[in-house]
């Protein structure tokens, strides 16, 4: 519920924010954030008795992982950008839609 709550506000927050700090700085504490709370979830994890091991990526889903985190880089870049050529609301309203489109692509293809 709280990274709901957070996704939500983020676009209004940011565009407020935009008046002063530029786009790739904006998009960069956006990561920063993010980064902040998965090491207190990491943190978490790791005091917990019961690990669970991931699997490793192997050389068939390289291709794959290397292409998301570049758009997963190059994506809140463009969203700061696009909020700083229209309004927060509209904006806002496009962060819903994505998952609506992910969710669309992801039947589609898988």
């Amino acid at each position: 519920m709280l990274a709901a709550a957070l996704f939500g506000i983020s676009a209004p927050i940011s565009k407020f924010l935009l008046e002063t700090i530029p786009p790739m700085l904006m998009a960069a504490l956006l990561y920063l954030g993010a980064g902040i709370g998965m090491l207190f979830i990491s943190l978490i994890k790791n005091t917990k008795k019961n690990k669970q091991k991931e699997a490793k990526i192997g050389r068939k889903e390289l291709p794959f992982t290397i292409g998301m985190i570049g758009l997963d880089i190059a994506a809140p870049m463009f969203l700061m950008i696009g909020l700083t050529m229209t309004t927060a609301s509209n904006a806002s309203l496009l962060n819903n839609f994505e998952i609506v489109v992910t969710s669309l692509i992801a039947l589609f293809i898988f």
